[in-house]
């Protein structure tokens, strides 16, 4: 008989599964994006019930099956309750939970996405930081963990380590100035975003989301985001049409 296991984590997903039963996709630190069954969670004061919900973290006891989990109890540090009247925030931290499960998988040890998925739905929750800002630094920093986020540190061209005059989307990174000329897709960028770009790929996680940006270095840092993430991710998100059709 397979013995229980303990995982830390964060729910990314809950669903209705059968008549009781629930569906869960969580996040662990030790095992990346596991696919959880809690059996008759919904049958009334079932102590499950109240664990199977979107955003809930903290440390799950569960079994190992051939390809999923049984959930059996649950040890729940952090609610993320301040969703509960604000849509909008649901809309953007659903959002994040789904932008990182395109990006983890099974059998990874996972702990700095599952920090970096934390801290953000936090700045969403807070709302001390632009949900806008939280978004697109979140998304350009699981794409720098995956491997997959851009060159900020020098021109991806000829290599300068000063130039940082240009971003281009299909290069996949910074371009000093000569180089910038030359490339056809390639557009200015100012020193706040070139800096930002930086910041991001080098702040550590718990001072991620501790800036703010003007109206207009948000915005250019925000089209920057979009073209890049709408060049290398090949996934329509449902969290975000429905973010989409209430701001």
């Amino acid at each position: 008989m397979r013995e229980d296991e303990v995982l830390s984590g964060m729910v990314l997903y809950a669903a209705d599964q059968g008549e009781y039963g629930k569906r869960l996709v969580v996040l662990t630190k030790e095992c990346g994006k596991v696919t959880m069954f809690a059996n008759n969670a919904r049958k009334p004061n079932n102590p499950l019930v109240a664990v199977c919900r979107i955003f809930a973290t903290g440390s799950f006891t569960v079994r190992r099956g051939r390809d999923s989990y049984t959930l059996f109890s649950a040890d729940i540090s952090e609610w993320f309750s301040g969703f509960e009247k604000d849509i909008e925030k649901f809309c953007y931290a659903s959002y994040l939970c789904e932008f990182m499960s395109y990006y983890t998988h099974e059998g990874e040890y996972s702990k700095d996405f599952l920090n970096l998925l934390f801290v953000a739905v936090k700045a969403v929750e807070k709302g001390e930081v632009d949900v806008e800002l939280v978004r697109r630094v979140f998304e350009l920093k699981t794409m720098m963990l995956a491997g997959e986020g851009p060159n900020v540190f020098g021109c991806v061209s000829c290599a300068d380590r000063e130039g940082q005059a240009f971003f281009s989307v299909s290069r996949g990174g910074v371009l000093c100035e000569a180089c910038g000329r030359l490339a056809k897709d390639a557009v200015r960028i100012s020193p706040t975003v070139a800096y930002t770009l930086k910041y991001i790929a080098q702040s550590p996680l718990t001072e991620l989301f501790s800036f703010s940006l003007k109206s207009d270095a948000l915005e250019e840092f925000g089209r920057l985001a979009a073209g890049f993430v709408k060049r290398y991710v090949d996934r329509e998100f449902k969290s975000l049409e429905i973010l989409n059709g209430i701001v």
